[in-house]
């Protein structure tokens, strides 16, 4: 069943403002700029065909329409995260499914031996060619490296610096669901990927 939901990245960025009522504290917790979080809710007020904040000189005020809609973003984005929690539990067992770009490796597989240094990846990853976060959304994937900083409303990622291996780039956005941030087999993997081999 398909459901007809507003910019995911607008409801992201109205639910770190509502909660600073500050775009300015939104944009420092989402990793972006401040311009970047109002185009967000702008573009997510003009979906919706509401005002969500009374924008002052230097503060935000939410509106009634804001007030409304504020708690149920931030419970959908509480059990979004503790679903994610639930999946990291089941993934202790299984190997971490990560998407790498093409962009950055035609083959991801042969990629994860030479970086471990051995002939078949680490028994605790599998990757897949591929660029989309919709595998990512859809559960296909547990991680996706990718170039490009975002945002990705709803998940971690970060930026990171890459290993030796992966040509001309330097660095790509590692994402995954909040909860398997913390799995051993996702920090492992992220070690194999990161120049910075000191959590290893």
């Amino acid at each position: 069943m398909s459901h007809r939901l507003p910019p995911l990245n607008g409801l992201r960025a109205f639910e770190a403002a509502g909660r600073h009522l500050s775009f300015k504290s939104a944009a420092m917790e989402l990793s972006v700029t401040p311009g970047a979080v109002s185009q967000q809710v702008k573009h997510l007020e003009q979906a919706l065909g509401v005002p969500l904040f009374q924008r002052l000189h230097r503060s935000l005020i939410l509106t009634a329409q804001g007030e409304a809609l504020l708690p149920e973003v931030g419970e959908a984005f509480k059990r979004l995260s503790e679903a994610s929690d639930t999946v990291a539990k089941v993934l202790k067992t299984k190997p971490l499914r990560l998407g790498i770009s093409p962009a950055l490796s035609d083959e991801p597989e042969r990629l994860l031996a030479r970086l471990a240094g051995t002939k078949r990846p680490p028994d605790y990853v599998r990757a897949v060619a591929t660029d989309d976060v919709a595998d990512l959304l859809a559960g296909r994937l547990d991680a996706l490296l990718r170039p490009g900083p975002g945002p990705y409303p709803g998940l971690h990622a970060e930026v990171l610096a890459l290993a030796p291996g992966f040509g001309a780039h330097k660095k790509a956005s590692l994402v995954v669901w909040p909860g398997l941030a913390r799995c051993r087999e996702f920090t492992r993997t992220r070690a194999l990927l990161a120049k910075d081999r000191s959590g290893t």
